[in-house]
């Protein structure tokens, strides 16, 4: 069944989150600081999708703070992690196809960024620090509910 005309862009992205602080990129082409994320790939879930993208993106391997799904059962029923926030962007003005972000927060198993993230401009950044302009209100506030959201659930990162 087709929904409508439109193409889209499925996107995934993570906050990673560790010790009060997340993680986010400089972004080359639109010079904003944002987490690490990118298109879904084909044959791809949102949630493998986020985790590839913070690997590649940051050389870190990451768990998401939400239950992830097992193994693929059997009957081929799959539960899949929910992502923090599924959202819908941009401009029809514009001739790039809107994009559909898959958002998951998520905690590194390693205690500190990878050399390959810091040469690409990464930076722990602290809830209190998100408030400058360099960081859009979109990624302060969502930023800011990750940090919170994963020292609930997982003090201990």
């Amino acid at each position: 069944m087709k929904l409508s005309g439109r193409r889209y862009c499925f996107v995934a992205t993570a906050y990673v989150v560790r010790g009060g602080k997340t993680l986010l990129l400089k972004h080359k082409k639109l010079g904003m600081w944002l987490p690490p994320g990118g298109h879904i790939d084909e044959g791809e879930t949102p949630d493998e999708a986020a985790l590839r993208e913070v690997r590649e993106e940051t050389g870190l391997e990451a768990d998401f703070v939400v239950p992830t799904r097992g193994p693929d059962p059997a009957d081929g029923r799959v539960e899949f992690p929910a992502p923090a926030a599924a959202r819908a962007g941009g401009n029809p003005d514009e001739p790039q196809p809107p994009h559909r972000l898959h958002l998951f927060y998520a905690r590194p198993r390693r205690p500190s960024p990878a050399r390959r993230g810091r040469e690409r401009g990464a930076a722990l950044a602290l809830g209190r620090d998100l408030g400058g302009a360099h960081v859009s209100e979109e990624v302060r506030d969502t930023g800011r509910r990750a940090i919170a959201l994963v020292e609930k659930n997982a003090p201990n990162c």
